[in-house]
C-alpha cells in the first residue's frame, strides 16, 4: 500500500482509493494508453445510508463515521481491500466493505456487510460511489423500457443527485426500481477505447435502484441496495457487485451481463418451456380494438359498429384472410365504469353473456381472446364520462389495499391525475392480491386468454409500499418478489377452473428478469430505426431476454404514412409478434402512436399496412420461426446499399432506413439475417457476415412467390439481395454454425 493510497490491479484495470477515507480514486484500464474512468472529488463517500425516523429520512455515509480503517492484503494472488466504518453517525452502526481482484480474472467483486445496533429502520444502503467523466464523451447504456443509450451525456442532460432522486415518492413513479421497469441489474459507460461495467449478480429479487445522475464533477453510477436491512442486526449483501473495464459498444456491455443471466433459473429457453401454448407460438397478428372512444384522454361512447359483440366478426374474419394468419383479439375499453376503471368494472359493456359468446365464436375460428387490463390501480374516478367510484372505494375497503408513501398518504397517481384519478396498490397486501385474482377469473369465465393484467404495472413491477399495517415490512424489499409469485399462483388457479383455456399471461413493456418464468409474453412497443420520438428505444432487451419469453408488438411507434410498414418490418427483424389496432370501420390505425389516436382522417394506405403485416407474419411463422420466435440476437450484420427514405409529414422531416436488419442464432446453432423492406419499391442490398457457413439459404417473402434459394458462399464477396416492396428476406447459414451457447 502507497502511502495514502491502495491500488488493487485485475486483467482489466487497476483501481486506486484513497486510504484515510476510503472513496475511488480511480479506475484505469488495462493495456497502453488505459482510460482512466474515475472523476473523484474530495466530498465523495464510499457510500451512504438512508433511514427514516418516524416520516422524515435522514442520510449518513462513510465521511460519518468516527473510526475507519482501511487494509491490503494479497494471498494467492487476490488482493483484498478491507475497508472498516465504526460509529457512524456517532451510532452503535457499523460497515464493512470489501473490494477483492485478481491479476488472473477480469473486474473486481465488491461486497459489504452492515451492523446495525442502532435499530435504524434503513431503507437503502448505496454502494459503491462510482463517478465517472464528462469528458471521456461516452454514452451510457441503461436496461430500462427496450433499453436506453445516451450519448455524450453532460450535466443539463442528467438529474442531479438529491435525497431526492433516491426517493420511493409519487413524482418518481412506481416502477422504476429493480425488479420492475429496470429490468436487469447493470450499468455501463463506454467509449471508443474501453468501457466501464458496473452490475449486481443477486438472483433473490432484491429490490435495487440504479441511477445516473450528475453528482459534481461527472457522473454517478449509483446503485442503491433497498430493504431487507435488519433492524437491529448484522446483514451481509447475498450477492457480489461487480465494476470491471471492457472494450467494445454496447453489445460487448450487454454480453458480461448476458452470460450470467442466462445462467440464472429465471432463464429457461422458450424452446424448454413446458407452459407455453401452441397458439402463442404459431404467433396470431395481436389485433386490439377498443370498445368505447378512441382515446383515453378524451369522450367515452360506446363504438356502436363493435357492439353487440358479433358485429366485429365480418371484419375480423376478412382481416384473418386477407393476412392468412389467425388473430388473437385483444378488447379494451369494455369495463363498465369506461375506459381502465379497475376494480369496478362489471359488467362488461355489452354484457356477459355476449361477450362469452364473442370469445366462443373466436376459439372456432382458431383465434384467442384477450384483454389488457389496469393492474393493481385503484381507478376512483372518470372525468370523460362522469364515473365516481368514491363510494365503490369505501364500500369495498379500498383504503386498505392503496400503497403507503413513506410519509404514510395513500399514494396517488399523478400521470392521469387530471382525468382518471387512481391510486396505486400493494400486493403484499391480502385483500389486493384477491380483488385480482377475481377479476381475472372473471375474465377466464368469458373465454379469454390472452391477459396482460400487469398493465401500468411496469416490466411486472410490484409497487412499494410503507404501509405500518400491512403484512409486510414497512420499506420496499425482498417482499415484493414473494407477493407477485403470490398472485399469479392465484392467477394460475383460478385458470384451471376453465381447463378448455390455454391462458398466457402478458405485463406492459419488458418483464423483468426475475419474474420471466411467470409471464410468457410482454408488451414492447417497438420505435422504427431513424424515428424521432419521445422515447428512447434500444433491443437491448431483446439481446439478452428474446429466447425466454414471447415479445408482442401489436403497438408502438412509427411515422405517417408509413406507421404501420414501417412499425410491423421493425417488429419482423426484432422478433415480436406484429399486430396492429383497428377503428370501426374495420381499417387498421395508421397514426403515428404508441397505442390510440383518432380514427378520422384516415391515414396511409391500408393496402400497404395489410400487405406488409401478411409477409412478415408469413416471416415468423414460416422460415424464420427458429429464429424470430425461439432465436437468441445476435450482433448484426454488416449491409451495404440502404437507402434513407426522405420525406416531411406533420411538420417533421423522417429519415428512415428502407430495410430494417437484425441478427439471430436458433436453438440448433444456424445463424439467420432477417430483413424487412418497409417501401413500395424492391431494395437491393449487400450483406457480408463471416458467421456464415459455407452456403447459405435465402428465403423471400412478398411478391412473386418463389422457393428458397441456395447459394454457396464465397466469403469474400458479399452476398447480392434484391427484397421485394413490403417483403421480407431470411439468409440463413448452411450447414449449421455449432452454436456455443445453446444446450437441450
Amino acid at each position: 500500500m502507497n502511502r495514502g493510497k491502495a491500488t488493487l490491479v485485475s486483467q482489466t484495470e487497476s483501481l486506486t482509493f484513497d486510504r484515510i477515507t476510503g472513496r475511488l480514486l480511480s479506475c484505469r484500464s488495462s493495456g497502453p494508453g488505459g482510460e482512466e474512468f474515475i472523476a473523484s472529488s474530495p466530498t465523495h463517500p464510499a457510500w451512504i445510508l438512508q433511514y427514516r425516523q418516524g416520516k422524515t429520512l435522514h442520510r449518513l455515509s462513510s465521511r460519518d463515521a468516527r473510526q475507519t480503517q482501511i487494509s491490503l492484503t494479497k494471498e494467492d494472488g487476490v488482493q483484498t481491500l478491507a475497508m472498516a466504518f465504526h460509529h457512524v453517525g456517532g451510532l452503535n452502526l457499523s460497515v464493512l466493505a470489501t473490494v477483492r481482484v485478481s491479476v488472473l480474472e477480469p473486474g473486481s467483486r465488491w461486497g459489504l456487510t452492515l451492523d446495525n445496533q442502532a435499530g435504524l429502520e434503513i431503507v437503502d444502503l448505496q454502494f459503491p460511489f462510482i463517478v465517472t467523466r464528462y469528458d471521456l464523451k461516452g454514452s451510457l447504456l441503461i436496461p430500462s423500457y427496450a433499453g436506453k443509450l445516451k450519448a455524450h451525456p453532460s450535466p443539463e442532460s442528467l438529474e442531479p443527485d438529491s435525497a431526492e432522486a433516491w426517493a420511493f415518492s409519487i413524482e418518481n413513479g412506481n416502477s422504476a426500481h429493480y425488479p420492475g421497469g429496470f429490468f436487469a441489474q447493470f450499468l455501463a459507460y463506454y467509449t471508443r477505447r474501453a468501457g466501464l461495467y458496473l452490475a449486481c449478480e443477486d438472483s433473490m429479487a432484491h429490490v435495487k435502484l440504479f441511477k445516473t445522475l450528475h453528482c459534481e464533477p461527472g457522473i454517478r453510477l449509483g446503485i442503491a441496495h433497498v430493504g431487507d436491512w435488519p433492524q437491529p442486526g448484522t446483514r451481509t449483501l447475498e450477492y457480489s457487485i461487480v465494476l470491471r473495464c471492457f472494450k467494445g459498444d454496447w453489445y460487448d456491455a450487454a454480453d458480461l451481463y448476458r452470460t450470467w443471466t442466462l445462467q440464472q433459473h429465471w432463464a429457461v429457453p422458450l424452446h424448454r418451456r413446458t407452459d407455453i401454448p401452441a397458439w402463442l407460438l404459431d404467433s396470431p397478428a395481436y389485433i386490439s380494438l377498443r370498445l368505447q372512444g378512441e382515446l383515453d384522454i378524451g369522450p367515452v361512447f360506446p363504438v356502436k359498429a363493435f357492439l353487440p359483440y358479433t358485429k366485429i366478426l365480418p371484419h375480423l374474419d376478412r382481416l384473418s384472410r386477407q393476412l392468412q394468419a389467425p388473430l388473437a383479439v385483444i378488447l379494451m375499453a369494455w369495463e363498465r365504469g369506461g375506459p381502465w376503471v379497475y376494480p369496478d368494472c362489471f359488467p362488461p359493456i355489452g354484457g356477459d353473456a355476449a361477450l362469452k359468446r364473442f370469445c366462443h365464436l373466436a376459439r372456432q375460428r382458431g383465434w384467442r381472446v384477450g384483454s389488457y387490463c389496469n393492474g393493481t390501480r385503484w381507478v376512483t374516478r372518470h372525468f370523460w364520462n362522469d364515473y365516481d367510484g368514491k363510494a365503490f372505494f369505501h364500500k369495498n375497503r379500498g383504503d386498505r389495499s392503496v400503497c403507503r408513501t413513506p410519509s404514510g398518504e395513500a399514494w396517488q397517481e399523478s400521470w392521469d391525475r387530471m382525468w382518471r384519478p387512481s391510486y396505486a396498490c400493494c400486493l403484499g397486501e391480502p385483500h389486493t392480491r384477491q380483488i385480482a385474482e377475481k377479476f381475472v377469473a372473471r375474465l377466464f369465465g368469458w373465454g379469454m386468454e390472452s391477459i396482460q393484467f400487469f398493465d401500468q404495472n411496469m416490466g411486472a413491477a410490484t409497487f412499494p409500499c410503507f404501509a405500518t399495517d400491512h403484512p409486510h415490512p414497512p420499506v420496499p424489499g425482498r417482499w415484493m418478489a414473494e407477493s407477485m409469485q403470490a398472485v399469479m399462483r392465484g392467477f394460475k388457479k383460478a385458470a384451471r377452473s376453465s381447463p378448455a383455456l390455454q391462458v398466457i399471461h402478458s405485463t406492459e413493456a419488458p418483464c423483468n428478469e426475475t419474474c420471466l418464468p411467470l409471464f410468457q409474453e410482454c408488451d414492447v412497443r417497438v420505435i422504427p430505426p431513424g424515428h424521432v420520438s419521445n422515447y428512447d428505444f434500444l433491443p437491448l432487451y431483446h439481446y439478452l431476454y428474446h429466447e425466454c419469453i414471447i415479445l408482442q408488438g401489436g403497438m408502438g411507434m412509427g411515422p405517417e404514412p408509413h406507421h404501420l410498414s414501417t412499425r410491423n418490418a421493425c417488429n419482423a427483424v426484432l422478433g415480436e409478434v406484429p399486430g396492429a389496432v383497428m377503428t370501426d370501420d374495420g381499417s387498421l390505425l395508421n397514426r403515428d402512436t404508441g397505442n390510440w389516436a383518432p380514427w378520422k382522417p384516415a391515414v396511409g394506405s391500408h393496402r400497404e399496412s395489410l400487405t406488409m403485416l401478411r409477409n412478415v407474419l408469413a416471416l415468423r411463422r414460416g422460415p424464420g420461426r427458429d429464429f424470430l420466435v425461439f432465436g437468441r440476437m445476435q450482433r448484426p450484420s454488416r449491409v451495404k446499399g440502404i437507402k434513407i427514405e426522405t420525406w416531411e409529414s406533420n411538420s417533421r422531416v423522417n429519415r428512415i432506413p428502407a430495410v430494417f436488419h437484425a441478427a439471430w442464432e436458433a436453438p440448433d446453432g444456424r445463424l439467420g439475417i432477417a430483413l424487412a423492406n418497409w417501401t413500395s419499391a424492391p431494395q437491393r442490398l449487400f450483406l457480408s457476415d463471416p458467421r456464415f457457413g459455407k452456403s447459405v439459404l435465402i428465403h423471400l417473402i412478398g411478391g412473386r412467390k418463389k422457393p428458397p434459394r441456395r447459394l454457396q458462399r464465397n466469403s469474400n464477396q458479399p452476398l447480392t439481395l434484391s427484397i421485394p416492396a413490403w417483403g421480407c428476406c431470411l439468409v440463413e447459414s448452411m450447414p449449421p454454425v455449432t452454436g456455443p451457447h445453446r444446450k437441450g
